[in-house]
């Protein structure tokens, strides 16, 4: 199965802009739970988080959705293959999830994950 878009996360301080943008764009929002808020657009989300742990002020976190967690780790493998630095093992997490991080330039990191089970 190809990956699809899941969601598009800005890591910054002022979300303001991004959040009065998502309003006129969308409107419909899915979290807002004072540090998560995002919108609902079509299939994918679009939201913002303050920066937080290795996702810094205006870091664009893309998180791409496969169907396994099998999948997950074949698409790990095959980067590796091609020779571009991954920056993480893939790894189970509390929250449900097969993942792993590629960040190809400055500010832009791609999540591939698979829900587990």
């Amino acid at each position: 199965m190809p990956a699809h878009l899941a969601q598009v996360c800005l890591f910054n301080t002022n979300g303001d802009p991004l959040k009065r943008f998502c309003q006129i764009v969308s409107g419909q929002v899915e979290i807002d739970n004072g540090s998560l808020l995002s919108f609902h657009m079509g299939h994918s989300t679009v939201a913002h988080h303050p920066p937080a742990g290795d996702l810094g002020e205006n870091d664009v976190l893309v998180t791409l959705q496969v169907a396994t967690p099998q999948e997950v780790d074949r698409i790990y493998g095959q980067l590796l293959a091609s020779k571009l630095r991954v920056d993480d093992r893939p790894e189970d997490t509390e929250w449900g999830w097969r993942i792993f991080y590629f960040r190809p330039a400055p500010h832009l990191v791609f999540e591939v994950g698979a829900p587990l089970g």
